[in-house]
């Protein structure tokens, strides 16, 4: 570890920052009690990953040398552990709040909540605590890129969980929420492992046509239910 990658674990906290200034000023929100709540819960869903992550360590001890094993450890162990961690509060705690309407207020929550869990989970990556970093390639540049990248796994699943509150269909639409963002999540993760420039590149132009997609989407939604 050196200093840059030090400097990294704070990415997540001005995020944080930066995003509730722009809610307070451009919103005027003054009660960010459950905002503070999603935060907190972020932290806290880091559990399952640290969990999955001891289990599977316990059983291959870091052997990951077959790419079938390395699939199954990086779309399921970090991928699914992690976004089905955030996913929980996200239906539990937020999906039932009366201000909780629609795609927007998905995404807001889940946002807060994919910043809690990066905050604590970039420590824990760049420590070697959790994931295997060992094998990674471009160590300091996913400590930097992945708390962004995290909001948008967050948007992608808070967009899908927002509409499964529209809609009769709710366990299809959620469901589809966790999956796109595990997908994503397992993309972005095997980019790093595999140190491949291109399906990098391919992540990060699509992460971000997908993120301004279902962000714009959510917003005018949100406009329609107004008017």
């Amino acid at each position: 570890m050196n200093l840059i990658n030090y400097l990294s674990f704070l990415v997540s906290p001005i995020l944080i920052v930066i995003t509730i200034l722009y809610l307070k000023f451009k919103f005027s929100i003054k009660n960010f009690t459950n905002i503070r709540n999603a935060i907190l819960l972020g932290m806290f869903s880091i559990v399952l990953l640290l969990i999955a992550n001891y289990l599977i360590e316990l059983k291959w001890d870091g052997n990951y040398k077959n790419m079938r094993r390395m699939a199954f450890f990086v779309f399921v162990v970090i991928a699914f552990s992690s976004e089905l961690g955030k996913f929980i509060p996200l239906k539990l705690s937020f999906f039932k709040l009366k201000n909780f309407s629609g795609p927007l207020e998905g995404v807001i929550y889940s946002i807060f909540i994919g910043l809690g869990f990066s905050t604590i989970a970039a420590v824990l990556y760049g420590f070697g605590i959790i994931g295997s970093t060992d094998k990674f390639h471009n160590f300091t540049l996913f400590l930097y890129t992945f708390p962004i990248a995290n909001i948008i796994f967050a948007i992608s699943m808070g967009f899908f969980v927002g509409m499964a509150k529209m809609r009769r269909n709710a366990f299809i639409d959620a469901s589809t929420g966790l999956f796109v963002a595990t997908f994503f999540h397992g993309l972005f993760y095997f980019g790093f492992i595999t140190s491949d420039i291109r399906l990098l590149i391919f992540d990060a132009v699509g992460f971000t046509i997908i993120g301004i997609t279902f962000l714009v989407k959510s917003v005018s939604i949100k406009l329609d239910d107004r008017s």
